[in-house]
């Protein structure tokens, strides 16, 4: 009995460990990111709410609030701090209902993004590499861990 109370005791304190540290990385990586400045104007209906990035990645979210934009393309340059162009994206919006809003999450891994540009398109060019529809959530690196411990 004694050696079942200490393993449960070990077993508390890694998973209170793992709970802190998780935790302490989380808030550090969520400091290194910071805002980026756009070049030229946000275009009608279209709200960026969150664009920022670290040395080597990034993160934006916008919001669509104009149903007049349905079926048409959001185009985001991405600029060095010399205004040279890393990358390109195009968004399809989709669909949007009048008095809808819509909330597009996108992630990209360019390095040393500066600045960046928004516009709407009819139609979607090329869109150049380093973009990601989602982010890794912890939940999906854990299930891929524990998928990779399985194959080992």
């Amino acid at each position: 009995m004694n050696r079942v109370k200490t393993f449960a005791k070990y077993a508390i304190w890694i998973i209170l460990f793992w709970i802190f540290s998780d935790f302490l990385i989380n808030m550090a990586i969520m400091t290194t990111y910071k805002s980026i400045d756009r070049i030229g104007i946000e275009p009608s209906g279209v709200t960026v709410s969150q664009m920022q990035a670290t040395a080597v990645n990034g993160r934006a979210k916008i919001l669509i609030t104009d149903s007049s934009l349905s079926g048409k393309y959001i185009k985001l340059n991405l600029y060095s701090d010399i205004e040279n162009n890393l990358g390109t994206q195009y968004i399809e919006i989709g669909n949007i209902a009048p008095g809808e809003t819509k909330e597009i999450d996108t992630y990209f891994k360019i390095a040393q993004v500066k600045k960046y540009d928004i516009s709407i398109e009819d139609t979607a060019g090329e869109s150049t590499e380093g973009f990601m529809d989602t982010a890794m959530s912890a939940i999906t690196l854990f299930i891929s861990a524990i998928q990779l411990l399985f194959v080992l």
